[in-house]
């Protein structure tokens, strides 16, 4: 790899990931629970963090057959030629060791200056390595044991954006990195199937190999930051449901209980005159609650809805010797339907770019 190293990067991220969740859910850090300032501090360190690992790694890089020569990989034939012979002359054996360098460093300089000069006079060579890399060039037998190398990244952070999104307060970001995820492979395909490098303008000094790097190195960071962004959009509609709820069955007691007391009232009054002329028995047949009088007198109304007693609809459900109702998934509805499509205009867009 001439950026970074994927299996550094994935340990890397995972680990970042702890400070990452304090920062957002601890009320240590934000006492007062605000959503937007745990964010922006989480982010914050993201940012620097991802920016201070990346820009390390652009900067000790391993020199492309491009940088070895001091030209742009989109130079032509003439300008490489050019280059060759002025790096040549700056590390030629006889000069390396006039400057002071031994024997053997000096000669393996000029010996990889001239083997990557080779390559890039050759165009279809220098297709394989503006595609793969150095790695092209040593399978250029074989292709497809680079596509399938290319392939395991996507596998590893398919299986790891899925599990980082499970959760229901960020799943909304699962959408979000999956289609991260396509968007770079239709990049990469782009590039390694149909040569096109659309980020030649951008990017003008990195060779194609190492721009997919370099997208590989940041998607990482995309997917935290999706994490974030959609943990703090997060509403729980299901809960703020119940607490609706529980207020609504609450008010509907205590009217029951009020038209109850202005019942018993009224009984109470009616029976006075009669009371002593002959005594009256109260089946509770008159009554609307299908209690006796004094039975409502001594009992209050009971909740409801099982959520004022504290009760979850499976526990009810268990209860009662019925199945528990199954729960929906949020935050994929129409807008992930609106977002899928934006997506497939944006790459139609860029095929229709390629043609």
């Amino acid at each position: 790899m001439a950026i970074g190293n994927e299996g550094r990067d994935l340990a890397f991220y995972l680990l970042l990931l702890l400070p990452l969740e304090f920062l957002m859910t601890s009320r240590r850090v934000v006492k007062s629970g605000n959503r937007r300032t745990a964010v922006l501090l989480a982010g914050g360190l993201l940012a620097l963090v991802s920016s201070v690992k990346i820009g390390f790694e652009l900067m000790h890089k391993d020199p492309s057959y491009y940088d070895m020569m001091e030209v742009i990989p989109s130079a032509s034939l003439p300008e490489i030629k050019k280059g060759y012979k002025r790096a040549s002359l700056r590390v030629h054996p006889d000069k390396l060791q006039a400057a002071g360098e031994d024997e053997e460093h000096s000669d393996e300089a000029f010996v990889a200056l001239k083997a990557a000069y080779d390559v890039l006079y050759d165009s279809q060579l220098r297709e394989l390595y503006d595609k793969f890399g150095p790695a092209g060039i040593e399978n250029k037998s074989d292709t497809s044991a680079l596509l399938a190398q290319l392939g395991f990244f996507y596998v590893i952070w398919l299986a790891v954006a899925y599990l980082l999104t499970r959760r229901k307060s960020v799943n909304r970001a699962q959408t979000w990195s999956f289609t991260g995820l396509l968007a770079l492979g239709i990049f990469e395909y782009q590039a390694c199937i149909m040569s096109f490098d659309f980020l030649e303008e951008a990017l003008p000094q990195l060779a194609m190999f190492e721009k997919i790097e370099l997208l590989h190195r940041l998607y990482p960071v995309y997917l935290l930051g999706a994490r974030m962004a959609a943990w703090l959009i997060y509403e729980d509609i299901d809960t703020y449901n119940m607490f609706v709820l529980q207020r609504l069955h609450a008010k509907t007691d205590m009217l029951l209980l009020l038209i109850r007391d202005n019942y018993l009232a009224a009984t109470n009054k009616k029976s006075a005159p009669s009371a002593a002329a002959l005594p009256a028995v109260d089946d509770g047949t008159s009554s609307p609650w299908g209690l006796s009088t004094e039975a409502l007198q001594q009992h209050a109304f009971r909740p409801l809805h099982p959520a004022m007693a504290g009760q979850s609809a499976a526990n009810v459900g268990k209860a009662r010797g019925r199945p528990a109702p199954p729960q929906k998934g949020g935050g994929r509805g129409i807008s992930s339907l609106l977002w899928f499509f934006l997506v497939y205009a944006f790459f139609q867009w860029l095929l229709g770019r390629t043609q």
